[in-house]
């Protein structure tokens, strides 16, 4: 399945690279930092895929995030654009704030790192282990503030005005 979303990333990647050239062309955004903050955001995807600790997990949400912002704010003539890579960067920083706190606390009920052993663990434990339940929260509110899936924040919905429409 590792591979099958390896190479799902690779021609989305590839595809948005592709349609992408003309309109920065056209909106004299057509830099060389556009494919490589691309690159490095598919490099972090690629981690996220093959993790297989809670580390890796963050490693790679960290450096998938960190090439968003600087997406963001790509068009360097727009206020609006560096507000919204301000705002998202700022949340994004309490996100990962709050994913490491539900880390550190899976890691001290379950007394591992490694998804299989955390697996295991909740498997023993259950529901009834107030500090497992504890992390989790932690743990999912702050994955899904880092990839937008919650209206959490005001700066998601800015990041999608922001975009370079002239």
């Amino acid at each position: 399945m590792g591979n099958v979303l390896k190479l799902f990333s690779y021609g989305a990647v590839a595809v948005s690279f592709l349609y992408s050239r003309e309109y920065l062309a056209r909106h004299s955004l057509f830099k060389g930092e556009y494919y490589v903050l691309g690159l490095f955001a598919l490099v972090g995807i690629m981690v996220l895929i093959s993790a297989g600790s809670l580390l890796t997990i963050y490693l790679g949400i960290e450096l998938l995030s960190l090439s968003l912002y600087a997406l963001v704010a790509f068009d360097r003539d727009s206020g609006v654009s560096a507000e919204a890579a301000m705002k998202y960067f700022v949340l994004g920083a309490m996100a990962s704030g709050a994913l490491l706190y539900g880390m550190s606390i899976i890691y001290g009920v379950t007394g591992s790192l490694q998804l299989d052993a955390i697996a295991q663990g909740v498997h023993e434990l259950g529901a009834k282990q107030v500090g497992l339940v504890l992390g989790l929260v932690f743990l999912i509110a702050g994955i899904a503030f880092n990839s937008a899936r919650c209206r959490f924040t005001c700066g998601c919905p800015m990041c999608i005005t922001a975009r370079p429409h002239r």
